[in-house]
């Protein structure tokens, strides 16, 4: 099972809702608090974790962006600040979580992955969302800022997501999850295009590893759009005060982009099965063509085989029982004469039952 399948996990006995750094991160975390209303837009970068508690309070919507888990402290201040639970906290630090939404209270937990592609083959990144009264936080692996296209719509004033509530700013997180989807699908499409007329004109070993490699990150694809659409199933169906209807209904349609890149890759599933077939039922043609022409000059040489061993075994020519063609002037040539004809015309009986 490759390693990108499991999660952290604690050593066993580890109390609940014990934090520690996520595997592969460390140093500090960047805080990113955007204050927004239809009138008023704010971000700032916040160097210290304990100036943001006063920084929380005030007219208008928050959105707090957290990049990096290398700093369990800051993570685990934030959730004071906020009231997040302890067990949602430990979820965050914990790469490789299979996408769920939890409901604790009055905020609402989810966790989902981000898909992206790099040098061909597809990759994840994990980002949890909490969505409180008032408030939006997102935390994300170090490094680019995968929300950044969500903060430019913010600075548009007639924008609806500058003009509603932190309910829609989750609907339009969880869309830029759902997006990413497609440009894997797409690159991995064009990779099965590619394997297709490859392996339908050389089916080689080179072939068949590229193959693999786009059934792993099919493979990949699926552990991750599966429970994300339970996720925006679970979002646009229950009733919860965060959400109100008319965020319920964009959930909806994000939906349904869930279902159908959901439905594309299971259908580049079953082509890349199909060309696991096509490779295996090529690979198998091959050998058995070279069985036949093995067969072929095996079956031609049986004969002539024969006549080389019954007239190289030497008798004299004189006696009454005798070779009489080895005394017989022109008996060389009549031997390979004979021997052609028998090759031939077994040939030409092969080529006629369509065996050649």
């Amino acid at each position: 099972m490759p390693l990108d399948m499991l999660k952290d996990f604690h050593i066993p006995g580890t109390p609940p809702g014990t934090l520690t750094p996520a595997g592969g991160e460390k140093g500090p975390v960047r805080i990113f608090l955007t204050r927004y209303a239809p009138a008023r837009l704010e971000t700032r970068e916040i160097p210290d974790v304990e100036s943001l508690g006063g920084l929380v309070e005030g007219e208008g919507f928050c959105w707090v962006q957290v990049i990096g888990l290398g700093d369990v402290s800051a993570i685990g201040r934030i959730g004071e600040i906020f009231g997040l639970h302890p067990l949602a906290l430990e979820d965050v630090v914990h790469l490789g979580q299979r996408p769920k939404v939890e409901d604790y209270e009055n905020v609402v937990f989810a966790t989902c992955q981000i898909l992206e592609v790099e040098d061909g083959s597809v990759g994840k990144l994990q980002l949890a969302m909490f969505l409180g009264p008032g408030f939006v936080v997102t935390f994300q692996e170090a490094g680019e800022d995968r929300l950044a296209p969500i903060r430019s719509r913010l600075e548009v004033p007639q924008g609806r997501l500058r003009n509603r509530g932190p309910g829609y700013l989750a609907y339009a997180i969880l869309d830029r999850v759902v997006d990413s989807a497609f440009p894997a699908l797409e690159a991995l499409g064009e990779r099965l295009e590619d394997l297709d007329d490859r392996i339908l004109e050389n089916p080689d070993r080179d072939a068949m590893e590229r193959l693999q490699d786009v059934r792993r990150d099919l493979l990949r694809l699926r552990q991750v759009l599966w429970p994300q659409r339970e996720v925006l199933a679970r979002l646009s169906r229950d009733e919860h005060g965060l959400l109100g209807d008319d965020t319920r209904i964009y959930l909806r349609d994000c939906h349904d982009h869930a279902v159908q890149a959901l439905e594309v890759s299971e259908n580049y599933r079953e082509m890349a099965s199909g060309l696991l077939d096509i490779y295996l039922s090529s690979v198998s043609n091959r050998l058995g063509d070279v069985m036949r022409v093995l067969t072929i000059i095996s079956t031609v040489f049986i004969p002539l085989g024969f006549l080389a061993g019954v007239y190289g075994m030497n008798f004299r020519a004189e006696g009454g029982w005798n070779m009489p063609e080895l005394g017989w002037k022109y008996g060389y040539l009549a031997f390979w004469a004979f021997c052609a004809a028998a090759a031939s015309g077994m040939l030409l009986y092969f080529r006629r039952k369509g065996w050649l």
